[in-house]
């Protein structure tokens, strides 16, 4: 009796859902709301009438999505490994990095190429952070979108597997020159090293959760661009086209 009493003891500890004060904490630490950061001065420009309202849901949102969804030993440990300097050398990819130095450090790579190994080991570590799987759901989110509002019970089909692709690429491709130079100072053992952190379960585990944090805390305002997307297009069908305006009247 005592041993399943403390067996359930254990495993109400590890199930209890993480504090807002360690969703704080570990935002602050491993800057996971940079690119909802981005959004939220999209969002500024979209619209400034309504931005500080949204951008406060959208923060609220996203904190609470991550408090709902990871555990008090989970946030821990993650905010303890985002304590490592090398986890922190990512931190570099979240800020506004120069520009003209990036354009500089790319030149002097085409004169003086980096190693195949070093490369790879980059390469892999941008895969770890950016699952290609995680990705498709960003598109697939948005087309999500358009089912709800077109009252559709299928789903729309918005993006074909060559937009998935090109989009993944893209992806690939604006990180590779930046985490090449955030990285460029350390030594291919700690590169290792760097990528064996960005490969652990709850690493991986805590990237599609703020992946899933981003566009819970965006779903009012994808629904509002969406269909602000729609009304334009059917305005203009309407106005292009005095028969098409029947017909949606119909």
């Amino acid at each position: 009796m005592k041993k399943i009493l403390l067996n359930l003891f254990l495993l109400l500890e590890v199930s209890f859902s993480a504090t807002t004060e360690q969703v704080q904490q570990y935002v602050m630490v491993s800057k996971a709301d940079a690119d909802l950061i981005l959004v939220e001065q999209m969002i500024d420009e979209i619209m400034p009438s309504d931005s500080s309202k949204n951008t406060e849901t959208i923060t609220i949102r996203f904190n609470e999505y991550l408090e709902k969804n990871l555990t008090e030993n989970e946030i821990e440990e993650l905010i303890k490994l985002h304590k490592n300097p090398l986890l922190q050398t990512l931190r570099e990819l979240d800020s506004d990095l120069p520009e003209e130095e990036l354009l500089e450090f790319n030149a002097t790579l085409k004169e003086n190429p980096l190693s195949s190994e070093r490369l790879d080991l980059n390469k892999q570590i941008i895969l770890n952070m950016f699952n290609n799987e995680d990705l498709k759901k960003i598109m697939h989110g948005i087309e999500s979108k358009f089912s709800q509002i077109l009252g559709q019970k299928e789903e729309f089909k918005l993006f074909t597997k060559t937009d998935e692709k090109k989009f993944i690429e893209e992806i690939q491709k604006e990180l590779r020159i930046p985490i090449l130079y955030s990285t460029q100072t350390l030594s291919i053992e700690e590169l290792k090293e760097l990528e064996s952190l960005t490969d652990r379960a709850i690493m991986r585990k805590a990237n599609k959760i703020e992946l899933n944090a981003t566009m819970y805390a965006l779903d009012e305002f994808l629904q509002t661009m969406v269909q602000n997307t729609m009304d334009s297009f059917l305005k203009d069908a309407k106005t292009n086209s005095p028969l098409l305006e029947i017909l949606i009247e119909e």
